[in-house]
Order: structure tokens, then C-alpha cells, then sequence
């Protein structure tokens, strides 16, 4: 690769790519409002970037939910219904992810989510033939701030993490990327407390190709 490019870049989906956070968040309070939890904004904070196992812990821990593959059910309902009349994807990703591509440079996918959601956010986008490797929830069986997600999807672009940029939007991605290896950087949505993404690399207010490329000095350090 040139030196205006970085070698590979694994992206993070919910929140770097799409805005299905807010989603998200959206559908688990209706669903939670049915069992008598107004979540919180605090909440959110606790869970963002977390697989559904770890926010269903989370919730069960301070309301009674009920059976857990009901709640599943009524939660994936809710979200798919969002996700079909709502979904936004984040320009700035979407063009630097069409810019990399065109220029070679190998993409990833490294998600909380299940593979079958990242696909389908991929599709939305006219994505899905630019990324080489997606690695979600149900493929790995440690995930974020476990660096596995990020560490079995540079094994899927048959390269050492360490060569690899990760792209994120939460302190818990933050820490996955930077355990794996990888030159980490954070881009700031809106929502997101910037303080929470002190220990990325570098933190950006937009996703661009140059922000994705280290110094020397970063390298080194």
C-alpha cells in the first residue's frame, strides 16, 4: 500500500456505519416499557456496543422480563420494524469504505450484532461486495472489549491485526481494537460522550481516508 493508505481497515457497524443505535435503543425501551424498566439514558451508556446476551443480563438483572426467548422476539420484531423504515447509514463511512475499496484496500466487518444484521446493513448500502470478512456475535464466542472480533476478522483478510486499522464509536469497541493490535480510531456520533473514547489512537469528528492512516509515530508507539 501507499503511504496515503492504510494496509486494512475493520469497521465497526452499529454506530460507525449505521445509525442503528438509536434503533436499538428505541426498541428495548418499548419492549422494556411492557415488563414496567423506563431505561435510562445511563442505561444505554452501560450497554452500548455489548452483544444481546450481556445487555439481557443487564436489564434481567433490574426488572423481571419474563422468558427470554419471548422478550427476544418481541425486541427483534420491534428493531427489524425500525430498521425497515428508519435505517440511516453514515455518509462519511459509506463514501470512505467506497474510497478504499476502489483504491484496494482490504475491509472487514468486526460487530456486537449478529452476521445476518451486518449483512443486511451492508446490503442497505450497496456495501456487501466492497467487505471481504464479516465477523459477528455468532461467529466468534468472545466479543467486545475481547479483542476476538477484531483478531479473527484480520485472520479472515489473512493478515496480523497488528497491519490492520480498526474503526469504531465506543469506549468497549475502543478497547477491543486496541487489545487486538490495532491502530484504533474513534469517530465521535452524536450521543456519544468523547471522553469514553480516550484510549482509541486517535479521535475524529468524521471517518475519512487520511484519518484512517497512522504516522510513523503512531506506528512506533
Amino acid at each position: 500500500m501507499t503511504p496515503d493508505l492504510p494496509t486494512a481497515v475493520v469497521f465497526d457497524c452499529d454506530g460507525t456505519l449505521a445509525d442503528t443505535e438509536r434503533l436499538s435503543d428505541m426498541a428495548w425501551q418499548r419492549t422494556l416499557r411492557e415488563h414496567g424498566y423506563e431505561p435510562s439514558r445511563a442505561d444505554f451508556a452501560n450497554v452500548i456496543g455489548r452483544p444481546f446476551p450481556w445487555c439481557w443480563d443487564y436489564f434481567a438483572a433490574r426488572a423481571d422480563l419474563g422468558e427470554r426467548d419471548a422478550f427476544l422476539a418481541r425486541l427483534r420484531d420491534r428493531f427489524q420494524r425500525l430498521f425497515d423504515e428508519d435505517l440511516q447509514l453514515h455518509p462519511d463511512t459509506v463514501a470512505t469504505m467506497r474510497a478504499l475499496a476502489a483504491a484496494g484496500v482490504p475491509l472487514a466487518m468486526a460487530s456486537s450484532s449478529s452476521h445476518a444484521h451486518v449483512v443486511q446493513v451492508l446490503d442497505r448500502g450497496a456495501l456487501t461486495e466492497l467487505v471481504d470478512v464479516v465477523v459477528g456475535a455468532d461467529d466468534v464466542p468472545l466479543h467486545k472489549p475481547d479483542p476476538t472480533p477484531y483478531v479473527a476478522a484480520a485472520r479472515g483478510l489473512g493478515l496480523p491485526a497488528g497491519v490492520c486499522t480498526a474503526v469504531e464509536d465506543t469506549g468497549v469497541g475502543v478497547a477491543a481494537g486496541r487489545a487486538a493490535g490495532m491502530f484504533t480510531v474513534a469517530v465521535v456520533r452524536a450521543g456519544i460522550d468523547p471522553q469514553t473514547l480516550e484510549q482509541a489512537d486517535r479521535v475524529v469528528d468524521e471517518v475519512t481516508v487520511a484519518a484512517l492512516v497512522p504516522t510513523r509515530e503512531e506506528v512506533a508507539s
